[in-house]
Parts: C-alpha cells; sequence; structure tokens
C-alpha cells in the first residue's frame, strides 16, 4: 500500500506540472500511440488504446470522461473484454495500458522483460463478484461450499449459474476460492453479457446469474421488474456469516468476494500512460470510484471550509 501511495504521489506530481502545459492554449498537435514501440507522447498529450476487463467497463467510461474533459488534448480508446481474451490482446501489442483485476503471471510478461520494459502497475479500486436470483426462489444466501458445488456440477438437477462470459475475471476468481479446476458445462452456462445475465433470472427462478458490483449497478436502473430480483449474501462457510456487498462490505473485509482492479502501464516510456494512470489513482479519479459505488483504492480527501465568522 505504501509503495503504491509513493507512486501515486509521484504520477500526481508529475499530473499537476503538465495540467500547466494543457491549458496553455498553445494548440499543441495530437500524436499517435505506437504500442510498445517508439512512443513520443507527453503525459497528457496524444492519443492511446487502453484495454479494460468489462467487468469494470462502465466505470473506466466515466473515468474517460472526466479525463477528457479535463485535458482535452488526448484521444483514449477503450477497449473492453472478457479478462482472457483482454489480456492476450496486451500481449500481442493491441495497446500497451490495461485495467484489469490481476497482474501479469511471470509466464504472459516474459515478452516484456525480454525488452526491458518493467510495468508500472497501480491500483485503482475495488469491485466485488455478486450473485443475483429470482424472488420467487427461496434462495437469499449463498456459501463457498455450494457455490463450489454448483461450478463442479456436483448439483445436477438444482440451481445452475449464468455468467457474461465464460472467461471472466469473476469465474476466474470464483474457481480459485473454491479450488474446481473443472467447470461443469451441465451446471454452468455463458449468457453473453450482463445484460443477458439479468434477464435469464428473471425468466428463469432455477438460475443465480454471477456478476460484477459495477455491471449491476450500471444496470439497475434499467431493469424492467427491479423487484423480480434480489442480490444474495454470501458465506464462506457453510452456516457462517453472510454479507451482501456494499461500499461498507467491501470496506471492512467483510464481504468475502471483493475483487481489486489495477492499471497496468506497459509503455516503454514517460507517456500518456502515466498521465491517465495518475488521474485514475489521485484524488478525481478515485471520486468518480467512490461516487460509481465501489471502493476506492485510497479514499479521496475532503476539503473543509473555515469561516471566520458563522452564519446561522
Amino acid at each position: 500500500m505504501a509503495n503504491y501511495l509513493n507512486i501515486s504521489l509521484f504520477c500526481a506530481a508529475l499530473l499537476g506540472l503538465a495540467a500547466c502545459t494543457n491549458n496553455s492554449g498553445d494548440g499543441s498537435q495530437q500524436r499517435t500511440e505506437t504500442p510498445l514501440a517508439d512512443d513520443r507522447n507527453d503525459i497528457l498529450t496524444g492519443s492511446m488504446t487502453v484495454i479494460v476487463d468489462e467487468s469494470v467497463a462502465d466505470i473506466m467510461k466515466d473515468q474517460l470522461d472526466v479525463f477528457r474533459s479535463s485535458y482535452v488534448n488526448t484521444e483514449v480508446k477503450l477497449v473492453a473484454d472478457a479478462e482472457r481474451p483482454a489480456i492476450n490482446r496486451l500481449l500481442n501489442g493491441e495497446g500497451s495500458i490495461a485495467i484489469l483485476k490481476r497482474k501479469l503471471t511471470e509466464a504472459e510478461a516474459k515478452g516484456f522483460t525480454q525488452r526491458s520494459i518493467k510495468p508500472r502497475i497501480f491500483g485503482v479500486g475495488y469491485d466485488a463478484v455478486v450473485f443475483v436470483a429470482n424472488t420467487a426462489s427461496s434462495d437469499s444466501t449463498i456459501n463457498y461450499k455450494e457455490i463450489g458445488d454448483l461450478l463442479a456440477g456436483n448439483t445436477v438437477g438444482k440451481n445452475s449459474l449464468v455468467f457474461d462470459n465464460i472467461n471472466s475475471s469473476s469465474l476466474r476468481l470464483l474457481k480459485e476460492v473454491t479450488n474446481v479446476e473443472k467447470v461443469s458445462a451441465a451446471q454452468v452456462s455463458a449468457a453473453g453479457s450482463a445484460a443477458d445475465v439479468l434477464n435469464t433470472v428473471q425468466n428463469k427462478s432455477n438460475t443465480i446469474g454471477v456478476l460484477t458490483l459495477n455491471q449491476y449497478l450500471a444496470l439497475r436502473d434499467s431493469l424492467g421488474s427491479p423487484d423480480i430480483i434480489r442480490i444474495l449474501s454470501v458465506s464462506k462457510e457453510v452456516n457462517g456469516s453472510a454479507y451482501r456487498p456494499s461500499q461498507s462490505t467491501l470496506g471492512d473485509d467483510t464481504y468475502p468476494l471483493k475483487h481489486e482492479f489495477f492499471v497496468l502501464n506497459y509503455q516503454p516510456n514517460m507517456g500518456l500512460g502515466i498521465g491517465f494512470s495518475a488521474f485514475l489513482t489521485g484524488d478525481r479519479g478515485q471520486r468518480v470510484v467512490l461516487k460509481y459505488g465501489l471502493l476506492p483504492f485510497t479514499m479521496p480527501g475532503r476539503q473543509l471550509i473555515i469561516r471566520d465568522e458563522a452564519n446561522f
């Protein structure tokens, strides 16, 4: 945490210096990024592609809107995909910046290491894997054993799990915490998108949907009948204490399926990725995370106005 804080402060200093140049009105021309090559972008001018785990794509769109409103000499394109394909895009050079829910393994990062490219990795915030069920179902809680049994296909004929994508970071996390290596096609399916997960749950009372808190918050207002769906409380142990996902339960670590997401910068120089990373981890970017309903990596400060005289 201290390391992240030190790097974030360093990036924030760079961000402040570059902002002066950005607002100077000198009409700096935008440049085109060449991923993993001779990138000549400044930290707050130019263009780049950011590869995003689709489970946090909605909040990253909000982040990008705020970033663009302040730094008009930038052009940032978001490419959202499931975790595994997103990592492949990063490795194939489709972009040199990624927002992911895990760091690259040593084997995955080998190509960057061979080119002496050392990543700059910063924590952005915390999302969560959430379970949703039809209110016609009697289920209100779910524990790790039940999740593992569903993933492994040990409860055929009962509930089934539906994900947005079989290559999602949510499924990967659930496999890790339940120690399930092979997923059963009989009880696990992919709907294609988070919206399709909610539609499936609304129409099938024996289906439990799996998506992220970010995705649920983005789609909540679009639900035709919100009373048809409930979020399940999750416990690690059978008959253990179960908790619903919220900023509060993420903050005190009582919700067990908390999922951190990072910005991974594999640009070989001090390019636009540094400026964007500094924005995400700085006060304004962290406020976007907080306002969205997720947990910021660092809690943004509060501004207090002290008056000489009180007005009652």
